[in-house]
């Protein structure tokens, strides 16, 4: 009997599982779509609307779309079903008008939901993703070409080898095999932005000399440096390393990445270098947008986008020139007070202070590794403060590392990776310590506020591990009017809870400030009144102090992301300004870890969204 009915249910069983499968194999993205769904209820509200729903299945959509998001937001286990791990995403003209159609069908679903018949929570998203779909659809109706994928400021040259270095994890001979899968996919994905670069010049649109000169030094980098020392190969093998593979295995993955190296990834990059030398010829003369097809509606269009409002470039110019005078006048006083001679130019006591051997380290590997050990004493300090001024706090640590030497000559001199949703990797700050005498000891903490807590780590994890929003209202809209608005907040509320007392520690921290003050007076007299790049250098080198290495880069990185630089100023400005309003309304009603609740744990937001929010905190 136990036989009998032992074999009848095994027989049923694999029939269960074979049309199981069947049903698998001609359909996985509904499996797949399921399993998302499964994981996100671990991570996120489940909806409760039709609307969150319908953006909720639109988030996860976007998910399945895009292997490498997979892969960074660690949804591992979905691989059998959609083999993204040997994949990167599609760069294809073709998706792209696909992308456009989606984009479409999406805003006209939108526009079809009853705004009176939502509640708050739900008004306040559809807004949110109005605005955000209808930045997306103008971006491609009327500037699709405006911007390049061969940037020197974190271009997708870069992008590529991050992705593989940062997110793709390797624990088994199996995701080491994929790891290759991807360098052989990097082919086409080269040869799908060729034909974007290519398609932008038949619009008339190139980039700027010095952009082309800095990308062709990036990609000989890549090609030029010897396989054995290649970043994905001894990223390759330092991941392999921790694996339990043999030696014999190891071995031979080593060898196959190799020659993936040799015969693809290489061979790939050489044709962007041809196609870089040959756009040099063409190369546009001014840096500004101003200069493109319709670039002024392009400009305040990038305004509408990171600031998240109507502030034209003429406003944020004068609001920026005010700021700076009133910083500067604040670090006259102390310098003043600290014996310093402030009758000679600003300038000339900016450079005393970046080249005083006080504040300086040593240029060799120690220097380097006391200034990522410094990093980490003025974080771990601040961590101690945070439960003073907050109700929440991240889950997941923060680290310091180094910004990868193949791409440190260009890029900013700090920035924020957010931790693995899964809590396999946590979030990085890296500091950029190319140029060692860019950074002086004074400096460092408003840094550290900045990129680490109480700044983007602290903001950007407790978004991700908010279990009370949905997984649209994390993910689905990011603006940097927020986000960085946020950060730079940060920087003010560190030194309001005490953590800096030492007088030139202040004026690191006016300066920060400072810094984004001058971008608004750079980025728009870059892209509105008709700047030159070596005018925004000597400004920015003038008015902050910066040397002559960190004001290039920064200069650069806002004429390839204009609008981007004016966010920081204009958000804090917001924050601040609810953060007064509500003082002053509430009087000793008034809790500063109430207001950051407000501010954090309702997802990113345009601005005018959290100033809604916030009257509604202060009236409750």
């Amino acid at each position: 009997m136990i036989k009998f009915f032992s074999t009848i249910g095994g027989f049923l069983f694999g029939s269960i599982l074979l049309a199981f499968l069947t049903i698998v194999a001609f359909n996985p993205s509904f499996f797949a779509e399921e399993l998302i769904k499964r994981e996100a209820s671990k991570l996120a509200n489940p909806p409760n609307n039709q609307l969150d729903k319908f953006l909720d299945e639109s988030i996860i959509s976007s998910f399945l779309n895009s292997p490498q998001t997979i892969t960074s937001l660690g949804f591992d286990q979905l691989n059998f079903l959609t083999n993204h791990n040997e994949k990167l995403d599609d760069y294809s003209l073709a998706y792209g008008d696909l992308e456009y159609e989606r984009l479409t069908a999406y805003s006209k679903t939108l526009n079809n939901f009853d705004e009176d018949a939502l509640d708050k929570n739900a008004r306040i998203n559809l807004k949110i993703a109005k605005f955000s779909a209808e930045n997306a659809m103008r971006s491609h109706e009327s500037f699709r070409y405006h911007s390049g994928p061969f940037l020197q400021f974190y271009g997708s040259h870069l992008r590529l080898v991050d992705f593989m270095i940062d997110n793709h994890k390797i624990v088994d001979e199996s995701t080491a095999g994929d790891f290759i899968k991807r360098v052989i996919e990097i082919e086409r994905v080269i040869n799908e932005l060729l034909e974007f670069e290519i398609e932008r010049g038949k619009n008339g649109i190139y980039s700027p000399l010095f952009v082309y000169e800095k990308v062709l030094e990036q990609l000989k980098t890549l090609t030029n440096t010897s396989i054995d020392t290649h970043p994905l190969l001894l990223n390759f093998n330092k991941k392999l390393d921790d694996t339990d593979l043999s030696f014999e295995a190891k071995t031979n993955l080593n060898s196959q990445l190799k020659l993936t190296l040799e015969e693809v990834f290489i061979p790939s990059y050489m044709r962007i270098i041809k196609q870089i030398e040959f756009n040099i010829f063409n190369a546009r003369t001014h840096e500004g947008v101003w200069s493109l097809p319709n670039g002024d509606d392009y400009y305040q269009h990038r305004l509408r986008i990171f600031t998240t409002t109507d502030l034209s470039a003429d406003q944020i110019h004068e609001i920026g020139l005010e700021l700076v005078q009133s910083i500067q006048d604040e670090i006259i006083k102390i310098l003043s007070d600290e014996g310093y001679d402030t009758t000679r130019p600003l300038s000339i006591l900016f450079e005393e202070l970046n080249t005083d051997p006080r504040f300086l380290f040593e240029d060799s590997d120690e220097g380097r590794q006391k200034i990522l050990d410094e990093y980490v004493r003025i974080q771990e300090n601040t961590y101690k403060i945070l439960p003073n001024y907050f109700n929440e706090l991240p889950k997941s640590e923060v680290v310091v590392r180094r910004v990868p030497e193949f791409a440190e000559k260009s890029a900013a001199g700090g920035y924020y990776q957010s931790p693995a949703l899964d809590g396999s990797r946590p979030g990085v700050w890296f500091a950029n310590l190319y140029d060692i005498n860019a950074t002086q000891s004074f400096k460092m903490p408003a840094l550290s506020f900045h990129e680490s807590v109480p700044g983007h780590h602290l903001q950007i994890a407790l978004n991700q591990e908010n279990e009370n929003q949905t997984l649209w209202k994390k993910f689905g809209y990011s603006t940097s009017a927020f986000t960085e608005g946020w950060a730079l907040y940060a920087e003010q509320l560190a030194i309001e809870a005490g953590q800096i007392s030492d007088p030139f520690e202040m004026i690191g921290s006016l300066q920060s400030e400072l810094f984004r003050a001058a971008r608004l007076v750079i980025d728009t007299g870059l892209h509105s009144k008709k700047w030159g790049r070596e005018e925004a250098i000597k400004y920015m080198m003038e008015n902050v102090g910066e040397v002559r290495s960190e004001a290039e880069s920064e200069i650069e990185r806002y004429i390839v992301w204009p609008g981007q630089a004016c966010s920081y100023m204009i958000g804090k400005i917001k924050i601040l300004e609810l953060r007064e309003r509500a003082k002053l309304k509430m009087g000793a009603r008034f809790n500063i870890k109430d207001f950051h609740s407000t501010v954090l744990m309702n997802g990113v937001l345009p601005l005018e969204v959290l100033e809604e929010l916030v009257e509604e905190y202060i009236n409750s």
